[in-house]
């Protein structure tokens, strides 16, 4: 099936997500003015206040009145029951698609590790996209596209807080992005060994949990 076409309003959305991402390690509360982004992406009001309305309903920024939109910060506890969540819905994923998957289900999966071991760049917001799309994969054998929906959307939840917690420090998040636990995942789950898969499965989804833990973040 062919890939949705993006509105100019959600090209404009994923662009301001970026842009919040980058900024949420700042101390000072950055203040966004739709006049600004305006001038920014050289577009008509209307696609960036569209963007704005929809960034405000999904938690990322707060309107202020006469202000502009201030970025919604994530605590300690944001970042425990977006862990929790993935949990249930990648756990339950695998669990609901094992008895049904065929060695030619596991090619994706397949192409996807093949292509990030041949590049293993060392950018970090690279490494948190190759991340995210394994793990979309193998919840996707399930065949359900909207608990693939809810982990796209809890990921990016979750690269909001480590940008936060995490940069603010070690100004870095490589070390807590390791590719290694993908392969340890996919092996157990081309040999059909369920109870592997679903241990490494939660020991990478709690890899960033540990190490916020021992950054101080948690």
């Amino acid at each position: 099936m062919a890939e949705k076409k993006l509105s100019l309003a959600d090209k404009i959305h994923d662009e301001i997500l970026e842009m919040v991402i980058r900024l949420s390690s700042d101390q000072e509360d950055v203040v966004l003015t739709e006049g600004s982004l305006v001038e920014k992406f050289g577009v008509s009001k209307a696609p960036v206040r569209e963007a704005l309305v929809k960034l405000c309903s999904e938690g990322v920024l707060k309107s202020v009145p006469r202000y502009g939109y201030v970025i919604v910060r994530l605590n300690e506890k944001d970042a425990r029951d977006i862990t929790q969540f993935r949990l249930i819905l990648e756990i339950s994923a695998l669990k609901q698609a094992f008895p049904h998957i065929h060695s030619e289900d596991l090619e994706p999966l397949r192409h996807h590790l093949k292509e990030t071991g041949k590049t293993r760049t060392t950018d970090v917001w690279e490494v948190w996209e190759d991340n995210q799309e394994f793990h979309c994969l193998l919840a996707g054998l399930a065949g359900n596209r909207f608990l693939v929906k809810s982990l796209r959307e809890s990921m990016a939840i979750q690269k909001r807080v480590y940008a936060q917690l995490h940069w603010q420090n070690r100004h870095s998040m490589e070390y807590i992005l390791n590719p290694a636990p993908h392969e340890e995942i996919f092996d157990a789950v081309e040999k059909k060994d369920l109870e592997k898969a679903l241990s490494f499965l939660r020991s990478d989804i709690l890899q960033g949990k540990t190490s916020a833990a021992s950054a101080g973040g948690f």
